[in-house]
This record gives C-alpha cells, structure tokens and sequence, in this order.
C-alpha cells in the first residue's frame, strides 16, 4: 500500500519530467506577425501569449495539443508530437462571434449587432494590385456594387453603390465616406493608401445608419486605420512591382478591308466608290506603304505593356504612456502610349498616375484617466496625361484618320497629316510627340486631434471624448502646349512632300498655362459622451451623445454649414436580446432656416435564439443563430448642383441696345422654391446570422425595403407657357429592394492544409413611384413604373427586306410596311422597328422601355484559399448580372467609328438570311444609328463574370532570413485576370457606360511581384 501511494504522488513529477520547452513564431496567412495570440494547452487552464514579434515558448508534453486563438482568426489545434519548433499560420475566421465590426461613432461584435453590417479586414485586400480601395472591394462586400468605368492612371476608381441606387438624382446616390469617424469625399478615397487601413464596414440599414441622419440615406463606407499597440517597433516593408496590360483590346480592320467596305457604302447610297480596283490591289498587297499606307492606329501607339510599382513602410508600437503607428508610400503607374519624344520634342506626354503618402497615428495616456490622439495625413498626388485629348477617342474616330489616311512617319522621318480627313489634323504619334501635356497636381492633407477623459471615478462607466478635424485640397493644374509644328503629305508618285494647309513650317515654343482647379477646407468638430455599463453580468447598456458640426469652403464660394446632435442606446441582455435606439437631429444650410433640422429615428433587435439553454441542449452543432430587423428614417441633404434652392436667382443675359449703345441686362433665373428640403428614405431590414459545425459554417442573410420619398426633381408636367423655369420639388418617390448575404466555410483537409471559402451575392431592383411626369400619349412612354435609368427606344424586328421596300412602292396600302417619316428614304437592310401603336407609321410614339438599366441588379463574388505550411493561395470570381449597355457614335457607327470586325457582317442582298449587322452607309442619320434611332438592336443584355484576384504567396522560413528580419514573405498576384461577358457585337469593356462611345482608356490586367519583410 505505501508503495502504490509513493507512486500516485510521483505521476506528476514523472509527467512533468516528460514536458520539454517547445518555441514558435504565430504569423497571419498574409506574413505579419501576431502580437498577442492566445495559447493554452487543450484540456488544461496552462498558456502563454505571443510576444510583439509573435513568439511564444511554453513546456508541453509530446502528446499534448496546443490551441491557438485571436480575434478574428480561425483558431488552430495544434498536436505536439516530437517538434521543438512552431511556425504557425493563422488565417481570417469570416464568421468570428467575436469579430469587432466598425460601425458608425464606435464598435460592436457580430455576436451582438442588430444592423445590416458587412465587413472586411484590410488585410483581405492590400496586396491587390490596384491604387483604388474601391476597387479592391469589389466582390468581397455583400450590398457593394460597382462599376469601374477607366482603367485610366489617377482616373480608375470605381463608382460604388450600397444597395443599388434609389434617388432620381444621380449625386444622391452616393454612399457617405466617413475616415476614422471623419467625412471623406469620393475623390479622397481613392487617395488612400490600403496599407494604412485596418479594417472597412459598409452600414447598409436604418439601424446603423441613422446616427448620420441627414447624409445617412445612401448607406456609409466606414474605414478605420490602424493604431500602435504596446510593444517593441515593429517594422514592415513592401515592395512591389507589375506589368500591366489591357484587358480586352479592340481591333479594327487594315485599310483593304475598310476601303472595300467604303465603295459598297458609297454604291449603297448611289455614290461613286472612292477607290479603283488599281487602289484596292495596292491596299491588298501592301506593296505602296506610302501612296496605300496601312496603319493600324492602335498597335502603333499603344504598348502591349505598362509598369507599376509599390513600396509601403510602417512602424508600430507604444509603451504605457505612447503607442504609435507610422506608414509612408509611394505608389506609380504608368500608361501605355509609346514615348514618341525626340529632338524636337523632348516633352513625353504619357499617361502616368503618382502617389506620396504619409500617416501617423498617435495615442498618448497623460494619466490613467486622460489620454490624447493626434493623426496627421497627407496624401501628394500628380494626374498627367497627353493634352487635352482622349487617346483612345482619338484611334476610334473615323472623322480625324483612317488606316490609310497616311503613313506612321514619312521617308524622311517627318511627320504626316491625315489629308483625307476634312480637318487634316496630324497624325496622332504627331500630335502626341509635339502637343503637351496637362498634369494635374493635388495634396490632401488631414489633421485630427483628440482627448477622451475617462469619468468612472466620478460615475462608473462615463467618459468624453472631445475630436476636431482639418482637412484641406489643393489642386493645380499645369499644362505644357505647342500649338504648331510641321508634317507634310508625302507623295510617291513624284517624291514630293507638301506642308499641311495650316503652313507650319517651323517648332513653335511650348507654353505654359496653370491654374486652381480646388482649395477648398474643412473643419469638423465633434463632442462624445459615453455611458456603458454592466449590471449583474446579465444586463449591460450602453450610451452616446453627440454634438457634431461641419464647415466646408469650396474655393470663394461660402462656406456650407452642418450641425447636428445625435444620441444611441444599446441594451444587451446575456447576449440573447439585443436593443438599438438611434435617433440623429441635424441639418444643414442649404435649406430655409426655419426648415433646416430634421429628426432621424431609427431601432434595431436582435434575438440570439442560440443562447437559450433548450436550444443549446437540442442544437449543439450551431454555435449562433440570431434573427434581427431594423426599421428608421435617414435622409439626404444632396440638391441637383448643390445649390441653395430656395433662394431666387436672378442672371446676367445680354446687352440690349437702345440706339447705338449697348446695355447689359439681367433676367430671372429658375424660380425659388421656399419649401425646398431633404430626401427622406424609410428602411427596413430582417436578416439572420448562422454560425455551426465549430464556426466553420456561417451564414448572414439580408432582406431589406427602402422606399425613398421627398425627392428633389423638377416636375414635368408644367405647360412651358409659364415661361420660366422652376427649382427642383420634393415630390418624387421611387422603393428600392432585394436582399444580400454572405457564406463562408473553413476547415482543415488532412489536418495540414487549411481550406476557407466566401460566397457575396447582392440583388437590388428599383421601381420609380412617382416622378410628376407629363401625361404621355400612350401608358408605355412613361417613366414611372420602370426603373431608374430604364432605357427607352424602338423594338427591332429584324432588316426590312427588298420585299417590304417593293410593298412600299407599289400604290397599295394594304401592304404598306410601317416606316419612319424621314427625309432618308429606308432601304433594304435598314434596321426594321415595331409599330407599337399601330398608326402604320414609325416615329416617337413607338419608343418604348428596352432592356435594362446600365447598373447590375445582381452581383456575386466567390472567394476560395488554401494554406499549406508557409504557402498560401487564393482566388476571388467577381461577377454582375442583369444590366444593359449600349456604345453610339464613335465607338460603332460606321463612317464615325473606324470598321471594325463586326461590319463584315453587315447586311447584303446575299446574307440577308445571315447578317448580323444593318447596311452599310455614308449618313449619320438614318434609322442605322442608335445616336439617332436607339433601339433594342444596340442594346446588350449584360453580364459578365472575372477572375478578379489571384494572390499565390510563400511565407520565408525564418532561418533562410538575414540580418534582423523576423518574417519574409514573397508572393505573386493578378488583378483584372480573365474576363467572361455575354456579348460579341461590343469591344468595350462590360463595364463601360452605357449610351457612349465606349473610348474610355482601357481597364487594366496586373500582374504583380512582391516581397514583403518584418523587423
């Protein structure tokens, strides 16, 4: 007996004598190390927590298993066996009950959120390739539409919507930018460096977005940058460098294909054709590149690839008293026009976008109660492209050259003119070689200072927070122009050059021009005070008022005023019940004064049926599983033009003269409107949040209604006898809905490789209710009823056939076809449009709604990664569905666009059966052109889906590192990678806009390589 009780009290000395110290570094999937993760022995109260440079040492058995938690990330299990060392990655847990998630004036957790909120860590984002945050997010953000409409340098910024659009004015439906509690512009976010960034929200309900009142109702992007925390300097580098390349290049016919369908267009309008069998032979042949030049315009000016490069640095840390975070950037990106600089020309005047950027973050703690913030930002950005012109424009305009128009460069190395052309302009590489540039420069600078004074040694739980916030743009900008230089029309016949009509014979000097484009400033005061409490572990409130007020100056113009007040309540009972009252009152100067302020109301609940102890005991796989609504009014303070509508205006018109002598005049301008106010939207929403299996599974799913009303337009139906014009009413009412949501899954796959997808999708479709429309004859020419931006115009029924011209002109009625009344007669294989009244005549009464408006009601991305060991991989499938687009002018019509592929299969007598296309013509204005005739023919039903990212990175292991660097990862990644669309009769990228020519500066392909290191 006394044996066996010596060996009961040996079991732990012999069990702790098994134990040997094991060592580690925790890195996030993205190579930065974790400060602070949680580390505890499964199945035991022992742990230990990762040092600033995201080590850890703990004595462990062989057969024990360590588990790795942190905010935010998935928690790893880890078995020991026979290691000595750890390197363990931690990848984003998306569905985190405990996820802090940024919302308006503060913070909450999924766990306990009532409002309709999606979030992304910034580090989800900022190694893709692209200078603009709203560009990254696309795909990522259930509720985020976008459209990226240039892939120019600078300009590639993507419009973004929350949940569609709902107002009939189209700046009102822009989403409110709020930068660390401070309003941004649009412009001023696509200045943000993503590396600066910590975490970024969209509120997309009532509920959250209330708190703004007055500028809530388009939804709020809330973006958080990051903060020091205690501990020693942390330092992390970037650099990066990618090629980029078009993502869908157009391509236009040589010049013997063009000049064969230029006669047949002439013989179709009975012209005589332009070019001899003798000039064809020679286009044919290419045997005459002087005399029969054949150029394609843009192979010759555009490179097959353009570079950009990216270098980020920050440094993090703090003690006690002061923590800091550090960042600069310089971000560059070139274009793709060739450099036609030379002696002559020394000036290139390529596209290019730079970006200089710095950021420090700063919290000190005076004393245990006091503590201050100061953020100071600038942001330096130089815009330069080729002056005053649209390269791109430029190559698809059949009116300024065409691929014979003339060679690339004479013999002798002189430049060209297009002597065919009626303006006989120079030819492009000409004009970019010698005509300047514009280069716009632009700082944003940004100020914040802050104190918050704890007060719970007076009341528990009370404390103040006082912020003031300056912000300030300037933009210039500076052109460099020469206005003439020489080119000359080579003739081979005789080798004879002559001077374009214009007599340029010398290099004229460059000028320079400059001006202000913007200065403007703005000051945002703001006081907080906060009440949070808990009461018996059970019951927990918390509290806000606020006091906000906003002066903003736009160049001379007077200052636009805001102020507003704003109050929150929270209640949470076990994390089961879950109360939100906002309410916001405020209102700004572009109102009466007696009319100005508005009260904002919203609640939000949330019942986590999981936290019921039956469902617990029934439901043990499902770790949440919350339902919540929301309901409220926000509104929006946009006027069309910013202007103060209610004020009478009156304008300076022409002189008048009495005599001789001349007068000015004045005349009344759009009458004032005194009752002018704000559009106001009531929101609902119901979602559900789900998480099961472990966390692996979660699920967040949205329905939601928004009827917006009180819209500023101007009515329709006044007679024009009134004989002035009227300010915009608030009238208008339009609802907006549909319904989002996200899933995500994550799990290990033979315990080494960690697997974690997410699936966004959004619908949203909107109807206009009311818009004080004029009576139109027939019930199908109204707008409302239809969608914002429904495009109206005729339904075609295919080509009027040599039959119908023939029925036309043989005196008999009863076999008329309807036709348009124009001074053109119609021909076979014109375009043929429906007769929608039935009056046997085609004309405005016969326009109709077609296809769809230009912004996708549908949007989904699919994002999919594997980790495994120190390599990590991930994709994201991005795509829009249910939209149309529609490209006039330039950008298809033939003699105003150059020929392009799709006009081989214009209509002739021989592919009647076959054509895909209308008959080919010299005039602008018959019923071919969709600038004249838009119809249905023009109008592509729309979708697209892209291999948006690609990300494949290695994390370095730490022995292969010199120096003092603690972590290294190098990675390869891809923006823009491949695109899928639904049509072929366009060239232009799916996202363009609709009902233009479509010459946007081409969206770009990235490809991109980085190394990013940690000391």
């Amino acid at each position: 007996m006394k044996n066996i009780i010596i060996l009961i009290l040996l079991i732990p000395v012999i069990s702790f004598a098994q134990r040997s110290e094991i060592s580690g570094k925790v890195n996030s999937s993205d190579g930065e190390v974790l400060f602070g993760v949680n580390i505890l022995v499964k199945g035991e109260s022992r742990g230990t927590l990762t040092n600033e440079f995201g080590e850890f040492s703990i004595n462990v058995a062989p057969q024990d298993t360590l588990m790795f938690s942190y905010v935010g990330y998935v928690t790893e299990n880890i078995v020991v066996g026979d290691r000595d060392f750890l390197n363990v990655t931690m990848s984003l847990d998306q569905g985190s009950l405990d996820e802090v998630i940024v919302v308006g004036y503060g913070e909450t957790k999924r766990i306990t959120n009532t409002g309709s909120v999606s979030s992304i860590k910034a580090e989800e984002i900022k190694y893709v390739p692209t200078a603009s945050v709203q560009n990254a997010l696309t795909g990522r953000l259930p509720g985020f539409f976008s459209q990226q409409r240039s892939g120019q340098p600078g300009r590639d910024g993507a419009d973004f919507f929350i949940r569609g659009v709902s107002s009939l004015n189209g700046a009102g439906n822009r989403p409110l930018i709020i930068v660390d509690d401070i309003e941004y512009s649009y412009e001023q976010l696509q200045q943000i460096n993503v590396n600066e960034i910590e975490s970024i929200s969209i509120l997309k309900d009532a509920s959250t977005t209330a708190i703004y009142g007055i500028k809530g109702a388009n939804g709020v992007l809330v973006i958080k940058t990051k903060r020091g925390k205690i501990g020693r300097p942390k330092v992390n580098a970037r650099i990066e460098s990618g090629i980029q390349t078009p993502i869908r290049k157009p391509d236009f016919l040589q010049s013997y294909q063009t000049a064969l369908l230029v006669n047949e267009a002439r013989a179709n309008d009975g012209l005589q054709p332009m070019f001899t069998d003798e000039d064809l032979e020679h286009f044919r042949t290419g045997d005459d590149p002087y005399g029969h030049p054949d150029v394609d315009w843009y192979d010759r000016i555009f490179k097959d690839i353009a570079y950009q490069h990216n270098a980020n640095i920050d440094i993090s840390g703090g003690t006690e008293k002061l923590k800091y975070f550090v960042s600069g950037g310089a971000f560059s990106q070139n274009g793709l026009v060739r450099d036609f600089s030379s002696q002559n020309s020394d000036i290139n005047n390529n596209y290019f976008y730079r970006r200089f950027n710095y950021r420090a973050n700063l919290d000190y703690d005076v004393t245990e109660s006091t503590s201050l913030r100061l953020d100071v930002t600038s942001r330096f950005g130089n815009i330069n492209q080729p002056h005053n012109k649209n390269v791109v424009s430029e190559i698809y305009d059949w009116t300024k050259i065409h691929p014979y128009s003339s060679p690339f460069l004479n013999p002798n190395g002189s430049y060209s003119y297009a002597y065919d052309t009626q303006d006989n302009l120079a030819t492009i590489n000409a004009r970019l070689a010698n005509g300047g540039y514009d280069r716009i420069k632009r700082t944003d600078s940004n100020i914040l200072i802050g104190a918050e004074q704890d007060f719970s040694s007076l009341v528990e739980g009370l404390s103040a927070t006082l912020r003031i916030a300056y912000s300030s743009i300037d933009e210039t900008q500076r052109s460099v122009v020469r206005e003439t230089f020489p080119t000359y029309h080579y003739n081979p016949d005789n080798d004879t050059y002559t001077i374009d009509p214009r007599g340029n014979y010398a290099y004229g000097q460059y000028n320079v021009q400059g001006g202000q484009n913007v200065s403007s400033q703005n000051l945002n005061i703001q006081g907080f005070i906060n009440y949070d409490k808990e009461f018996n572990e059970d019951h927990s409130i918390s509290t806000m008022l606020l006091y906000n007020r906003q002066s903003s100056s736009f160049l001379s113009n007077v200052p636009s005023k805001f102020k507003g007040y704003t109050a929150k309540v929270n209640y949470n009972y076990k994390d089961k019940w879950i109360l939100d009252v906002n309410a916001a009152y405020n209102g700004t100067d572009r109102f009466e004064s007696d009319d100005r302020f508005g009260l904002f109301p919203a609640v939000g609940l949330g019942y986590s049926i999981s936290e019921e102890k039956f469902f617990k005991d029934t439901f043990s796989d499902i770790q949440l599983l919350k339902l919540r609504a929301s309901y409220g009014v926000v509104g929006s303070d946009v006027t069309p033009g910013n202007q103060y509508l209610y004020q009478q205006v009156y304008q300076e018109g022409g002189g008048y003269y009495f005599g001789y002598a001349g007068y000015p005049t004045v005349y009344e301008g759009a009458l004032g409107n005194n009752n002018v106010t704000w559009e106001k939207a009531r929101k609902f929403d119901v979602g559900i949040d789900l998480n099961m299996l472990d966390n692996k599974l979660s699920l967040t799913l949205d329905y939601f209604y928004d009827y917006r009303y009180d819209q500023l337009v101007t009515r329709q139906d006044i007679p024009n006898i009134l004989g002035v014009d009227i300010s915009p009413n608030n009238i208008a009412e339009t609802e907006n809905k549909g319904f989002d949501g996200q899933i995500s899954y994550q799990t290990k796959i033979f315990d080494e490789v960690q697997f974690n997808s997410n699936l966004v999708f959004s619908y949203a479709k909107n109807k206009i209710l009311y818009q004080a429309e004029a009576q139109k004859a027939y019930p199908y020419l109204q707008s409302t009823g239809h969608p914002i931006g429904q495009p109206f115009g005729y339904t075609y029924i295919g080509f009027y056939s040599e039959e119908d011209i023939a029925n036309n002109s043989d005196n008999n009625p009863e076999n008329d076809v309807p036709v348009p009344l124009t001074d053109i007669p119609v021909q076979a294989g014109d375009l043929k449009y429906k007769d929608l009244n039935g009056d046997g005549v085609i004309n405005n009464f016969d326009r109709g709604p077609i296809g769809k408006p230009n912004l996708p009601t549908t949007t989904y991305g699919l994002s999919l990664g594997l980790n495994y060991k120190g390599f990590s991989a991930k994709v994201l499938f991005q795509g829009a569905f249910d939209y149309s687009f529609s490209v006039v002018g330039k950008g298809i019509e033939p003699f105003q666009s150059q020929f392009q592929p799709i006009h081989l299969s214009r209509w002739t007598p021989e592919t009647a059966d076959t054509a895909e296309f209308p008959r080919l013509t010299t005039n602008p204005n018959t019923v071919n052109s969709p600038s004249t005739y838009m119809s249905d023919f023009w109008l592509v039903d729309a979708w697209y889906i892209r291999l948006k990212t690609v990300d494949v990175s290695y994390q370095l292991p730490e022995r292969w590192l010199p120096f003092d660097i603690n972590s290294g990862r190098i990675y390869i990644n891809a923006f823009n990678l491949v695109t899928w669309t639904s049509y072929d009769k366009y060239q232009q990228d799916p996202e363009i806009n609709t009902n233009t020519a479509g010459d946007a500066y081409l969206n770009q392909r990235v490809v991109n390589l980085g190394l990013q290191v940690g000391f």
